[in-house]
């Protein structure tokens, strides 16, 4: 993989294996992977289902000083969205890797 000086998307971005106790989970999973296997895992956390391709028009409704932590299952489109979350005012953003629980 290349380093974060080489790829734009992961500049700036944490990984995390489990979200902090204020973080907002933002599952940008399709809504067909999210009915078959839910986030349920991490009851003290707010999950949020955001597919995708409705992240950008949603992302008027977030609180821009919350903190994020984006998932998907193979971490491609978490690693995109969170670059999108940037862009647009978002400083608080990290990506969720579930796959180490």
């Amino acid at each position: 993989m290349a380093n974060s000086d080489q790829n734009p998307l992961l500049n700036n971005t944490a990984f995390f294996n489990t979200p902090r106790q204020h973080d907002v989970v933002i599952d940008v999973r399709h809504p067909f992977e999210v009915a078959e296997m839910p986030l349920t895992c991490y009851p003290d956390n707010e999950v949020k289902c955001i597919p995708f391709f409705h992240l950008a028009e949603k992302s008027v409704t977030l609180d821009p000083k919350a903190s994020y932590l984006v998932y998907c299952e193979k971490g491609i489109m978490s690693r995109l969205h969170a670059a999108i979350l940037r862009d647009r005012g978002f400083h608080n953003v990290g990506i969720l890797d579930h796959s180490a629980n």
